[in-house]
């Protein structure tokens, strides 16, 4: 029974090891000299993080073939015709709040209820795991979820069953590259599930997280900024662009979120970034 409580204490951890502003601007001088000699032409093609004109949504996945999938506020979902969100078309479906996508494109979303549904061949199904908070697909195709009791569980065989592991208190969760969970606690704290063991990262005032499929790691703070890792969660950085943001997701071919009001935001890179 997936929902037997635990218990478990943790300790607040300390504030995220935030880039010092003159060393985030000397890199950025760099980069633009960089790019005026033609010796970094892959970054002059990488935006910065801006605001959609789609507005009215909940949650955003991102599929491996670089599709947007979206929920709305009203639960309906909804999927991109393109890899910049230009255009979406609506999907039969309605009552669902999180969202993601397996690397097989296997939708996977939450219903109103709290059931998880999942989206294959044109047809949804309803798997057997219900309370669910909030779900996260592992490039490997494991299926994990966090119950709405804060524990969390993880599906090998496309959610036919589902196996407990030992953890409590968490609210989201990601799953990146080489079996490595990441998980977000009420309190603002990120942890890393690997080798069996959690480890708590220097992160605080975390409200959602994003695993890109290079490992570079997104936050969505719960102040509405957005902080990215490159080095496993040891630092963070701020994306100074980016405000009231909400909920965030990561591809190959950048990032896309939904902020506080329901607007969707992308950063996006250039191919060969």
């Amino acid at each position: 029974n997936y929902h037997k409580e635990k218990s478990m204490a943790w300790s607040s951890g300390p504030q995220m090891k935030f880039a010092h502003q003159a060393k985030r601007l000397s890199r950025r001088v760099l980069i633009g000299l960089l790019m005026v000699c033609g010796m970094f032409p892959s970054l002059a093609q990488a935006e910065i993080w801006h605001s959609t004109p789609t507005s009215g949504m909940r949650d955003v996945a991102i599929a491996p073939n670089g599709l947007i999938w979206l929920t709305g506020e009203d639960g309906a979902v909804w999927v991109s015709d393109n890899i910049y969100g230009s255009s979406f078309r609506q999907i039969g479906a309605g009552g669902f709040s999180r969202i993601s996508v397996g690397p097989d494109s296997t939708v996977w979303a939450i219903g109103s209820n709290g059931a998880l549904w999942k989206f294959a061949t044109g047809s949804w199904t309803e798997t057997i795991a219900n309370a669910v908070e909030d779900v996260a697909i592992a490039p490997d195709g494991k299926v994990w979820f966090v119950g709405e009791n804060g524990s969390i569980w993880f599906s090998s065989d496309q959610g036919q069953k589902f196996t407990q592991i030992e953890a409590s208190g968490f609210s989201r969760i990601s799953a990146g590259p080489g079996s490595v969970v990441w998980a977000v606690r009420p309190d603002g704290t990120l942890w890393k599930f690997a080798a069996g063991s959690w480890a708590k990262t220097p992160a605080s005032g975390a409200g959602d997280v994003a695993i890109a499929p290079n490992g570079l790691i997104w936050l969505a703070g719960k102040d509405g900024t957005i902080w990215s890792s490159p080095d496993g969660g040891v630092t963070f950085s701020q994306d100074e662009e980016a405000r009231g943001i909400e909920n965030i997701s990561a591809g190959r071919s950048g990032a896309w979120a939904v902020g506080f009001n329901g607007a969707l935001w992308r950063k996006l890179f250039s191919p060969q970034f």
